[in-house]
This record gives C-alpha cells, sequence and structure tokens, in this order.
C-alpha cells in the first residue's frame, strides 16, 4: 500500500498549520503544498532514518588520469582533423 498524500493551498496551510503539522506527525500522511494549483512543496513526516555508508559504493566511479597537462594529440581533436 502506498504513502498516503494529501494535497492543500498555501492560504488553508498559514490557516491551520499548527493542526496540519500535529495530523503529519500522528498519521504519517505527507501533504503537498499548491500555490494557485501548481505543487511548491512537500511536508512529510520526520525519520530518523539515515542512510549509513556504504563501503565501496562509488567503487568504478571515478577516473584517475596520470598526466593532465600534457597535449592529448591531434588525432583526438575535431578541429585538426
Amino acid at each position: 500500500m502506498g504513502k498516503q498524500v494529501q494535497q492543500i493551498a498555501v492560504s488553508q496551510l498559514k490557516a491551520e498549520l499548527l493542526a496540519i503539522v500535529e495530523k503529519i506527525a500522528t498519521t504519517g500522511v505527507e501533504v503537498v503544498i499548491t500555490k494557485r494549483g501548481k505543487t511548491v512543496a512537500k511536508l512529510v513526516p520526520f525519520s530518523d532514518d539515515v542512510q549509513k555508508p556504504v563501503a565501496g559504493k562509488l567503487s568504478g566511479t571515478i577516473l584517475f588520469e596520470d598526466d593532465i597537462v600534457s597535449p592529448l594529440g591531434s588525432d583526438l581533436w575535431d578541429s585538426a582533423k
């Protein structure tokens, strides 16, 4: 079952903020805030769940170049062809 989401206009949020924050805290519902019919923000319940770092997660994602100063060569440049 998916998360429960409620949509609310910013003017209504302004008038009922304390009640809406309490509802989010007790029910876990997410509130999408709109302004003139367009989504501008989302209020979600606070969570202490922090993703722990995973060793090796970025392994293989970094390119190491030995020589960054020397020219690459005219064969690698479209303008030199």
